[in-house]
C-alpha cells in the first residue's frame, strides 16, 4: 500500500502546515486587530504563496512536499477569505466596497510581487 501511505503523508503535511498557518494567523490578527488584520494576512499570504508557486519553476527551493506542507497547509489556514467575506458583508456599502477593493487589488499585487522576488532571484543564481 505505498500509495495510501504517500496519501497519509501528505494529509500529514497539509494538517501541520494548517495548524502553523491557523496560529500564525491568529498571532498576525491579535497585532493587528480588525479588517487591516485580515487584509494583512491575506496580503502577506498572496506574496508568500506567489514565491512558493513561483519557486517550482524557477529555483526549486521549495520541493514538493514543501508546496504541499507551505502552499497548501500553511497557506490556506493563514489566509482567510471567509472572514474577510462575512466582515465586507457586515459593513455599510462604501467601507465594504473599499475593504473588497483593497482586498482584491492588493491580494493580487502580492502575488505579483512574490513572482517577482522568485524571478529576480533566479536571474541571480544563473
Amino acid at each position: 500500500m505505498p500509495s495510501q501511505d504517500k496519501e497519509i503523508d501528505k494529509i500529514f503535511l497539509i494538517g501541520a502546515g494548517g495548524f502553523l498557518g491557523a496560529v500564525c494567523r491568529f498571532l498576525l490578527c491579535e497585532l493587528v486587530e480588525g479588517q487591516l488584520g485580515i487584509l494583512s494576512v491575506n496580503v502577506l499570504g498572496s506574496f508568500m504563496l506567489g514565491m512558493i508557486m513561483y519557486d517550482a519553476g524557477h529555483l526549486g527551493f521549495i520541493g514538493p512536499k514543501g508546496k504541499i506542507a507551505f502552499g497548501t497547509g500553511f497557506m490556506g489556514a493563514f489566509t482567510t477569505f471567509s472572514t474577510f467575506a462575512v466582515q465586507s458583508f457586515s459593513m455599510p456599502f462604501l467601507p465594504a466596497l473599499g475593504n473588497i477593493s483593497a482586498n482584491l487589488l492588493l491580494t493580487l499585487t502580492g502575488v505579483f510581487f512574490g513572482r517577482s522576488v522568485i524571478k529576480a532571484l533566479s536571474r541571480r543564481e544563473s
